[in-house]
């Protein structure tokens, strides 16, 4: 979904409060999902990388962060290899545990439609296959758990110790009972920060029935709380700014005698 303005400059600042006001100087920042860049279009880094699935997208926002490295490249198909050609920059960033942000808005897409029919044409990646090989089967049928699963092997691959996600999803695999060996796993390498949740309506087109979570984490060796995540309630105003209405705690029941 394209990203609103008003909410891409919340994100901005709730990144700013985590890792510091100077962190798009201080961070090696990838969007693997950059579509036309509203992400990032808006703000100047160091060392930015911006990827999507479509050359299509990257030849609209050509006049955008101009100063990043951009290229055509499917995050969960391609090959890290692909990257010594691509964008050798990020390449040699992961060998050299430099600090990385994965700053990303991924598709929602899911392999069960509203029906409840399964339908593999989504999901069928060749990061499928990774998950398939290494018996990580829970994330096979959300593209959104497939992008975080990949971070977590980057992470794990070139044993990142400074690694973040910023990411809008939706909250369920936070939450829902299918999704826990995957948080197990994700939360024995990554800490939640913090989040903010809105309603989905406020992207253009999208239904008000379901929310979308902005979430940070952090790499770390364990999760101080993998059940709580507190996240603030906000909405945009008429006079164009954001609208703090209180917290949720998106929880699971992960480590309860009922999961």
């Amino acid at each position: 979904f394209y990203t609103p303005t008003l909410f891409v400059d919340y994100a901005h600042s709730m990144i700013e409060k985590e890792l510091g006001v100077h962190w798009k100087d201080n961070y090696v920042v990838w969007d693997p999902a950059c579509g036309t860049k509203n992400l990032t279009r808006d703000y100047r880094f160091k060392e930015l990388y911006c990827s999507t699935l479509e050359q299509a997208e990257l030849d609209i926002s050509k006049n955008y962060n101009k100063e990043a490295t951009s290229f055509q490249f499917d995050f969960l198909n391609d090959s890290l290899d692909d990257l010594k050609v691509k964008a050798p920059g990020l390449l040699e960033a992961f060998e050299l545990n430099k600090p990385i942000v994965f700053f990303l808005n991924p598709p929602y897409g899911n392999s069960t439609g509203g029906n409840g029919r399964y339908s593999t044409s989504i999901t069928l990646t060749n990061n499928s296959s990774t998950i398939v090989a290494s018996r990580a089967n829970y994330c096979l049928k959300d593209l959104i758990t497939q992008f975080l699963f990949r971070i977590l092997n980057i992470k794990k691959i070139y044993n990142l110790t400074n690694c973040n996600i910023c990411i809008f999803s939706k909250p369920k695999w936070l939450t829902g009972g299918n999704y826990k060996k995957f948080r197990h796993d994700f939360f024995n390498n990554f800490d939640f920060l913090k989040g903010c949740l809105f309603s989905a309506s406020e992207f253009a087109n999208v239904s008000s029935i379901w929310g979308i979570c902005f979430s940070l984490f952090s790499s770390s060796n364990s999760c101080v709380n993998a059940n709580e995540f507190n996240h603030e309630l906000i909405k945009s105003s008429d006079d164009y700014s954001i609208a703090k209405l209180g917290n949720k705690v998106i929880y699971n029941i992960d480590n309860s005698e009922l999961s």
